[in-house]
């Protein structure tokens, strides 16, 4: 059987759990994993990776239209986006791995239902990536980084026959699964999603119930990892309700006021020219409980913060063990971003001034969201590139940084390394207070101490000596960097990461977990251990 053609087999069997639970926050994470909205916290097509992806609609009297966003690990930049409909009780599966003649991921399907556009068997696209990047360089950052879906209404049977439900009805129907297959009438979806304005799809409030799970599979060695999508559900204080955020999937620009609708300092901005099809995202106002754009950025990353990471390392060579640590941010994109294409002379120190930033040249620079808070400034350069003033209580000047001078990811800088006391083998024995026993590569010698988490999907191979090369659990590529411990002790363990935010109390919005594989003999073993904290 093909490679492609036994992902998408076993992409087609996955069922998805039903699973209950209450948010408490204003934005919260449901723990029993079904939601409003879907974080996938990393998919990967690199070497022979296949990343297996399943929505299900636990919701078993309305449809659900959903947006389905792919983001790459570097900057969080899009890489492919559509629209999904799903009938009442509904799964839809889909598989992600490597077009072999371009070396572009590809999303392929065969299930039954109904997604604008028709067909979503496509390659992703490399136009937001950085323009300076080779065709290799680009194509790889296609094939990591995480999974952002979000509810944008639902699609309601309605029983009465005025004029309103007709049309309602009229798109449940053409979404409504007949003996297995969703009629997908063209002329109704195109009708009621592809083509009209904001308001004009007759859907309903969004509710809850949709539900995600993932599995990471290596098509080489057969190794897997599996995991649950994060679901998020706003709560509603004071009478609130829930927003309808539909905008059609479509090219043109949104008639809205774009901070209105968005935190993302790109869009925002017009560094990157908004399109109607790149709304909403997760920073677009959910309830009226939240104000404006930043206000919805801010709920979900405090719903995802963490203060600190917990979690065990196996890379004993007995076993051919190697485990990767994946750190990913999905709400970093609506605090700073990069601009791949600024002059190299562009500083700006003022909110005023990124209105007048360049959008020609070749010099990549962090631009971080609007604020009006004077005690968030820092106008101190980092990293060797000129970093745009003001950020948020999570990412500001103080704790982002390019690694060299010549980078384009941007790294979080403020993460100490596991020293005495936050780093274990298995017999309880910590390191000296010194820092000397391990190396982190690649690093700037300035911060030897420090580990910079590069990307918004970044990865941490342990003990990988910081080969470049594959060879780590995962295969990443994109936004990787490597702790090598000096001393034999250090073989097995458990580590704990400090995550504190800019603002020294907050946590920071880490997703993720310790990715380990292992053989015995001639089987491998693919495992894998959700991030803890404390």
């Amino acid at each position: 059987m093909k490679k492609s053609t036994l992902a998408l087999s076993i992409a087609a069997a996955i069922g998805s759990l039903s699973l209950a639970g209450a948010a408490n926050a204003a934005m919260a994470v449901n723990a029993g994993g079904t939601g409003h909205q879907l974080v996938f916290p990393y998919f990967s097509a690199q070497g022979n990776n296949a990343t297996l992806l399943s929505i299900t609609n636990t919701d078993t009297t309305n449809g659900k239209l959903v947006k389905v966003r792919f983001r790459g690990a570097a900057n969080s930049d899009d890489l492919f986006d559509f629209q999904l409909a799903l009938s009442p009780g509904d799964v839809w599966t889909a598989a992600v791995t490597k077009d072999a003649a371009t070396g572009l991921a590809q999303l392929a399907t065969t299930d039954k239902s109904c997604t604008v556009p028709a067909s979503v068997n496509a390659k992703f696209s490399t136009f937001r990536l950085d323009p300076s990047a080779s065709a290799e360089e680009q194509a790889a950052g296609t094939r990591e980084g995480y999974v952002e879906v979000i509810t944008m209404g639902n699609i309601a049977p309605l029983a009465s026959n005025t004029e309103a439900t007709t049309a309602a009805t009229a798109l449940f129907t053409a979404i409504k699964h007949k003996s297995g297959v969703a009629p997908c009438t063209a002329a109704v979806l195109s009708d009621k999603l592809g083509t009209k304005v904001k308001g004009d799809a007759n859907l309903a409030a969004p509710t809850g119930g949709i539900a995600g799970d993932w599995i990471i599979l290596n098509q080489t060695t057969t190794a897997a990892w599996s995991g649950a999508a994060t679901a998020l559900s706003p709560t509603l204080p004071n009478n609130t309700t829930v927003n309808t955020v539909f905008w059609p999937q479509i090219s043109g620009t949104p008639a809205e006021s774009l901070a209105s609708v968005t935190a993302d300092p790109l869009l925002v901005k017009g560094v990157v020219a908004v399109q109607n099809f790149d709304l909403p995202d997760m920073s677009t106002p959910y309830s009226t409980a939240a104000a404006n754009a930043i206000a919805q950025a801010d709920q979900t990353t405090a719903a995802l913060a963490k203060t600190n990471i917990i979690n065990q390392y196996v890379t004993d060579d007995a076993i051919a063990a190697v485990t990767d640590l994946l750190f990913s941010q999905p709400t970093r994109r609506y605090h700073v971003a990069v601009n791949y294409t600024a002059l190299a002379d562009d500083v700006t120190t003022t909110p005023d001034e990124l209105d007048n930033l360049a959008k020609t040249g070749k010099k990549a620079v962090s631009i971080f969201r609007n604020t009006t808070d004077k005690n968030q400034e820092n106008t101190t350069p980092s990293g060797g590139n000129s970093a745009i003033a003001y950020g948020s209580a999570y990412y500001r000047t103080s704790n982002m940084a390019f690694q060299t001078a010549t980078s384009r990811t941007l790294c979080l800088n403020n993460i100490s390394t596991p020293t005495k006391d936050n780093r274990f083998d298995r017999e309880e024995t910590t390191p000296p207070t010194t820092t000397a026993d391990f190396t982190i590569s690649p690093v700037v010698v300035a911060a030897a101490e420090k580990v910079f988490i590069c990307g918004e999907a970044a990865v941490i191979s342990i003990n990988d000596g910081g080969v470049t090369l594959p060879s780590s659990a995962l295969g990443a590529t994109v936004a990787r960097n490597d702790i090598t411990f000096k001393e034999t002790a250090y073989t097995d363990g458990w580590m704990s990461f400090s995550t504190l935010a800019a603002d020294g109390t907050s946590g920071l919005p880490i997703l993720g977990q310790a990715f380990i594989r292992a053989a015995n003999g001639n089987v491998n073993y693919g495992f894998g251990y959700p991030h803890k904290t404390k």
